[in-house]
């Protein structure tokens, strides 16, 4: 199996104290133990709640090249627990499967594929409540006689929504769908991804 290790210390004295060194022989460890090819990403001295990881922006464009991502416990991958849900939900959507060592979270396991089908209903209940919502503003303005044309790119309040919604844990494919649905803006999961990790002062652009 050839899969992607994520490594991510906070500090400088974390990076002093070498733990990113110590992630890394962890999952060196593991690979080796299980036969695996291992392709490392690191990010150093960077919060987990940080807008710019740049090794984990790189990590998950690339995912799909990998068959699972493993990261040696959960806070490594990130502190916001909705945003990381949302990226481990994501990733299985592509087909990569995601394995935490610490937490014994193996989503290529029968437990890992229950806590998925769980992470999968909240996703669902929380894209369903989002499309109510959505429906309801295009019958607004509809009623209201605003145009519904295909503009450009998301304006300031849409992108607003937009990390709105991947804060309450929809997926990037779900958050991408209801852009199209309720803002008639065609976007793909990559650019809904690229707005969630932006900082809120960047321009904005579809891509």
């Amino acid at each position: 199996m050839h899969v992607a290790g994520y490594i991510r210390v906070s500090t400088e004295q974390q990076k002093e104290e070498g733990s990113h060194e110590n992630q890394r022989e962890q999952l060196e460890e593991w690979a080796e133990r299980n036969d695996h090819d291992i392709e490392m990403f690191e990010d150093i001295a960077i919060s987990g709640q940080a807008e710019e990881r740049d090794d984990y922006d790189e990590l998950m464009e690339r995912a799909e090249e990998f068959d699972a991502i493993v990261v040696r416990e959960l806070s490594r991958f990130g502190r916001n627990l909705r945003r990381l849900l949302n990226d481990i939900h994501d990733l299985k959507e592509r087909g990569v499967d995601f394995i935490s060592l610490k937490d014994n979270i193996d989503t290529t396991t029968a437990q890992g594929k229950l806590l998925m089908q769980v992470i999968g209903a909240f996703n669902e209940f929380w894209a369903n409540v989002a499309r109510e919502r959505a429906n309801e503003m295009v019958q607004r303005r509809r009623e209201e006689g605003l145009p519904l044309g295909r503009p450009k790119k998301l304006d300031k309040e849409q992108v607003a929504q937009v990390r709105e919604w991947n804060e309450s844990g929809l997926s990037y494919t779900t958050i991408a769908a209801l852009v199209d649905q309720m803002y008639q803006i065609d976007v793909s999961r990559q650019t809904i991804y690229r707005y969630c990790s932006e900082s809120s002062e960047e321009a904005q652009t579809t891509g």
